[in-house]
């Protein structure tokens, strides 16, 4: 009975908040290599980054509409990283997880670098930890 009302409904819609989309954007930019923190702080800061891994959201902002979205992060690579290429890994990911999970088309992604950290500098401040 249940399924035959659904099947009469005239109109319906799905919607997203912006922070469904950031959450999605951060989970899936914790598998990039060489990406060390989707933050738009500077490294003054990172620390307190690190140790908290749970806010997966900061330095994501997204564009949400009916059917679209645009995506802007800022980023801190790890020193000697192809950059160019992490640019396409960010870019690849981010589509791949925000059209599986939403079905939204991702109109635009814009990716700015904000800093760049040597390893030795990740390990002394994760060491501290």
């Amino acid at each position: 009975m249940e399924n035959e009302q659904a099947a009469s409904v005239e109109t319906a819609s799905l919607t997203f908040e912006e922070k469904v989309l950031q959450t999605i954007v951060g989970v899936a930019l914790a598998s990039i290599d060489g990406l060390i923190s989707a933050d738009g702080k500077f490294f003054s800061s990172m620390t307190e980054d690190l140790a908290d891994q749970s806010n997966v959201t900061s330095g994501i902002e997204v564009e949400v509409g009916k059917e679209q979205v645009a995506i802007d992060l800022e980023v801190i690579v790890a020193y000697g990283k192809d950059i160019p290429r992490l640019f396409a890994q960010i870019q690849e990911i981010v589509l791949q997880e925000v059209s599986r999970l939403t079905a939204l088309e991702v109109k635009e992604i814009n990716i700015r670098i904000v800093d760049v950290v040597k390893q030795e500098t990740i390990e002394k401040i994760t060491d501290n930890q």
